[in-house]
């Protein structure tokens, strides 16, 4: 028979005191919270995991949307210049310096190109368009405009009005001189 002082369960067929169950039920409840807590920090591991997998996915699509942002901006930027009637009458003349440059006619579409220079020496100056890729793609027309002698004529070309163009330009031809095609490492 079993003593009044000890608590028996018949499934395990133990007979412990009160204190002994006590013990018992405290190792118990250790070892379940242990348990419950691994499996929460786990959780909580993977859930940690997941956002940072997140996070960094959303930051290399940002990155992508404004890599293409910029693309698309200097591609419209490049047909700007070709697709310009007056910005393109002007090109097709800057190469050989033609004396037509320096027909009355011309002056504000001179004008109007050295403009577009001085937004684009603005974006290289800001940032905003790699200077690589600035200078390989319109360095070549801002020199020719900047040392051709019809191309100055009836504009007061100097550093003090045009000192963005002048800064492209001068960058452009140290830049493309010292470069045989595009850089290798020339991307948007």
């Amino acid at each position: 028979m079993s003593d009044p002082s000890r608590y028996c369960v018949a499934l395990i067929d133990t007979c412990l005191t009160m204190a002994e169950w006590a013990s018992c039920w405290q190792a118990a409840s250790v070892i379940a919270m242990v348990i419950f807590g691994s499996v929460g920090l786990y959780k909580i591991y993977q859930e940690l995991r997941r956002l940072d997998e997140q996070r960094l996915k959303d930051i290399q699509d940002k990155e992508v949307t404004a890599r293409l942002k910029r693309t698309e901006f200097f591609l419209a930027q490049h047909r700007r210049l070709f697709d310009d009637k007056d910005l393109y009458e002007i090109l097709c003349l800057i190469d050989s310096d033609d004396p037509r440059l320096a027909d009355e006619r011309m002056w504000d579409k001179k004008r109007k190109l050295m403009a577009f220079f001085e937004e684009i020496a603005l974006l290289v100056r800001s940032k905003q368009i790699d200077d690589n890729v600035a200078f390989y793609m319109f360095g070549y027309y801002s020199y020719c405009a900047m040392y051709g002698e019809n191309f100055k004529h009836g504009i007061n070309v100097c550093e003090e009005y045009w000192g963005l163009f002048f800064e492209f330009a001068t960058n452009a031809k140290v830049h493309n001189d010292s470069m045989s095609g595009p850089p290798p490492s020339m991307s948007l």
